[in-house]
């Protein structure tokens, strides 16, 4: 199943002016005759699905009533695999007239995935609030560092070195590199020493995949991996030379990490026990899926013409005018309504989650990877100086689910028997109906394989068939003597026009948010330069009280097998 917002939304009533819908949600097992009990109010995001969703009423003889928690996420996953393209649109990461849709309409005259420059700018912006010290305070969890850690897998001649390159040249436009940068190591010992040098730093790491096969098999690597490990939760590191008396500790080991590598090449480099190593389950990440509307071929020359310049000076004057938002490089704090709404979204992944192959660890890092997300992406929609709030949780929850969806689409390939149930019998579903005969769970299994058929989720067929015919009416819509395709295609159709409609206020409170904000900077351009001089001090504040020097006695410790490159 895609990801998309579908798979988080619950039943409310919308609120034009708020942009919001306020929910209460009544337990589904509670009898008429009983007395009400106290209800729980959970106000969640204007998506188009919660819009449409919400007028929709069941026929119970004279009664009327709406959609019950397990009918209305049978529909919102209908909804999901009718409404949702073949190929994942990125942009749909990207809300209208923010700063992530314009830097992804630079790539529109290219066949390059817009998942690359997306996501490195999401890594950027990740290292730059690092390295200047905000944090997501949580109550109970205390602060939270941004330090992603993701790997994006694309195939050969996707251009993904090339468009990361840009997406940096553009943030660098001035001669300045926005964030401090760890190289890619020679050995343990270096990487180590690098980072206690440079804590905080962005660590981009081409090839990726075959990089991660030296950590786990070369000797001059072996150490890289248990260090990760502890600096994944900023665990203290320490290392010492051999001949040397004293051993450098970081303290609190930090570092964003952003990895790129070739799809069809991460099998024969990382196989399948290697993937369910705690190693390899502390990254998140994603398949950049190639471009539908153009290809290669439409492209002799990347960014060309005499506007090109304009445009990068443009994004990058915008990139500053973030840089200098209030509150930028400070605590970030959630709204009350924010952590209610992620934990109902995180128990709706049960039901499109909780029976895939995707191992339980990996959903559970993902899902914890969005409270990074949220300090980054409320930095990139210019939000800085407010508490975060649902528009930005609900945008995480979208990246989220595109990890997840990713995630699996990994694992799958390890197994290609297992690809594709969903999308087979939905296929199976419209061949019978063009057939003219009846799409019963019963029919759908006869055209099905043994193997199919023993992984075939036909619960949920029967769940979205029978609710599909107990939909009585939505106003101006649906009629009770619409058939079941009429009434889906209605539905489907609705939620077109209301995706379109939230759409346009998008774009134009983001359009908004930006002027006010480039504004604010041309009228002040050195809270640039003395950011980035701040930033210049050290990536991380204080950087040098991470790092310790502890005096041994050299008998007293192993003497290391392997030496610094270079030395």
């Amino acid at each position: 199943m895609k990801p998309s917002a579908l798979l988080g939304a619950l039943s409310g009533r919308f609120d034009p002016a708020s942009r919001f819908f306020s929910t209460t949600q009544p337990s589904l097992h509670r009898n008429r005759e009983e007395p009400e009990m106290a209800k729980k109010n959970i106000t969640r995001p204007a998506t188009a699905e919660t819009a449409l969703l919400s007028d929709i009423r069941v026929g119970r003889g004279r009664d009327k009533r709406r959609l019950s928690d397990e009918e209305w996420n049978a529909l919102v996953r209908m909804l999901a695999i009718k409404t949702d393209p073949e190929s994942f649109d990125v942009r749909s990461l990207a809300p209208e007239g923010s700063y992530l849709a314009r830097l992804l309409r630079h790539f529109d005259e290219t066949d390059i995935s817009y998942a690359i420059p997306l996501m490195k700018l999401v890594m950027v912006a990740a290292s730059w609030l690092t390295q200047r010290g905000a944090t997501l305070e949580v109550p109970g969890l205390g602060d939270i560092v941004p330090t992603h850690w993701i790997i994006g897998l694309a195939e050969s001649g996707e251009a993904k070195t090339l468009a990361s390159d840009e997406v940096m040249r553009i943030l660098s436009l001035d001669g300045e590199c926005p964030v401090s940068q760890l190289a890619a190591p020679g050995s343990d010992a270096q990487w180590i020493d690098d980072l206690a040098e440079n804590n905080g730093s962005y660590w981009f790491q081409d090839e990726v995949g075959k990089f991660f096969n030296k950590v786990l098999t070369s000797a001059n690597f072996l150490r890289i991996k248990p260090w990760m490990l502890d600096a994944y939760s900023h665990k203290p590191i320490s290392n010492r030379l051999k001949g040397e008396t004293q051993k450098r500790v970081i303290e609190r080991p930090m570092f964003t990490f952003f990895g790129l590598t070739v799809s069809s090449t991460w099998k024969m480099d990382i196989d399948l026990s290697s993937m369910l190593d705690g190693f390899c389950q502390r990254m998140t990440y994603f398949i950049a899926p190639p471009r539908t509307d153009t290809d290669m071929f439409d492209h002799y020359l990347y960014f060309t013409g005499p506007k090109t310049e304009e445009r990068r000076a443009d994004l990058h004057e915008l990139w500053q005018a973030l840089c200098c938002q209030e509150g930028a490089a400070g605590s970030y704090t959630l709204n009350p309504d924010v952590l209610p709404y992620l934990e109902e979204w995180w128990r709706s992944l049960r039901a499109t989650w909780g029976d895939t192959s995707l191992p339980k660890s990996f959903i559970r890092r993902t899902g914890f990877s969005l409270m990074r997300y949220l300090p980054v992406l409320h930095f990139l929609l210019g939000k800085a100086r407010h508490p975060i709030d649902l528009e930005t949780a609900e945008l995480a929850t979208r990246f989220a689910e595109y990890h997840l969806q990713s995630t699996l689409a990994l694992f799958q390939d390890y197994h290609q028997n297992g690809t594709g149930q969903v999308q087979k019998v939905f296929t199976l579903r419209n061949q019978l109906q063009a057939e003219g005969k009846p799409a019963t769970v019963r029919n759908i299994n006869r055209k099905l394989s043994t193997g199919q058929r023993a992984n075939l989720p036909a619960a949920l067929i029967r769940e979205i068939v029978a609710i599909l015919n107990k939909i009585e009416e939505v106003p101006d819509l649906i009629s009770a003597d619409m058939k079941r395709p009429q009434k889906s295609g209605a539905l489907v159709a609705r939620l077109e026009e209301i995706r379109a409609r939230l759409k346009k206020t998008e774009r134009k409170r983001n359009e908004r948010r930006l002027r006010n904000l480039r504004k604010a900077y041309l009228q002040d351009r050195d809270c640039f330069e003395n950011a980035m001089a701040e930033s210049r001090d050290g990536p991380v504040e204080d950087r040098e009280e991470d790092v310790v020097l502890i005096e041994e006695d050299a008998r007293n410790v192993v003497e290391l097998s392997t030496r610094r490159s270079g030395t």
